[in-house]
């Protein structure tokens, strides 16, 4: 019962910090709003994460795994392995039009310093990530339908660029829209995936 309360309470944290965070940034937002909207005290947030930075961790591995999974459901339904390429692109740009503010705070954090202190355990999960990308990509490396690419370059291209385009748009740097970005540039990286 006690596990379960905890569970509960560090649910509701997170819940609290995500909405917060997406709405006023992590600078923006104080450990006293979150407490006050989670419903908690201090002493249960600080019991749940030591620090501020933590709980912002635990959001942005929340984010990321929401936005991850959504692009290998995509990347690895079709059978034609370049049509996984271009709906995993798609798929990335979706995330970032379908929850902006998640989008927002998740490349925002990416450039921040207090993130370097958890670059440990955010490679656990990209390497879990990375290691269910390369068992789907295997079998069509093997039999040629995929070029033998990095796992890293795959990332960039099939997540990474739609991440750095929608922030751009964010800020209102793109000259071209997002949604016909969105539209084009799936075929140009499958073009980039498309065996010589």
């Amino acid at each position: 019962m006690k596990q379960s309360r905890s569970s509960d309470t560090r649910k509701r944290i997170v819940n609290a910090a995500r909405e917060l965070f997406q709405s006023k940034g992590f600078d923006g937002t104080s450990v006293a709003e979150i407490c006050r909207t989670a419903g908690v005290s201090n002493g249960a947030l600080f019991h749940q994460f030591p620090t501020k930075e933590a709980l912002g961790f635990a959001v942005y591995s929340l984010i990321r795994a929401e936005f991850w999974d959504r692009i290998m459901v995509a990347m690895t339904t079709p059978d034609d392995p370049l049509d996984g390429v271009e709906a995993a692109v798609r798929a990335a740009f979706a995330f970032q039009q379908d929850d902006p503010g998640s989008s927002a705070f998740m490349f925002g954090v990416s450039g921040s310093k207090w993130i370097e202190s958890f670059a440990n355990e955010a490679k656990e999960v990209h390497d879990v990530v990375s290691k269910r990308g390369q068992v789907w990509a295997k079998p069509h490396i093997d039999a040629g339908r995929l070029p033998s690419v990095e796992a890293d370059v795959f990332v960039a291209l099939a997540s990474g660029a739609p991440q750095w385009l929608a922030q751009m748009n964010r800020i209102g740097m793109l000259t071209t829209s997002l949604d016909e970005i969105a539209e084009l540039l799936p075929t140009y990286i499958r073009r980039a995936f498309t065996p010589q």
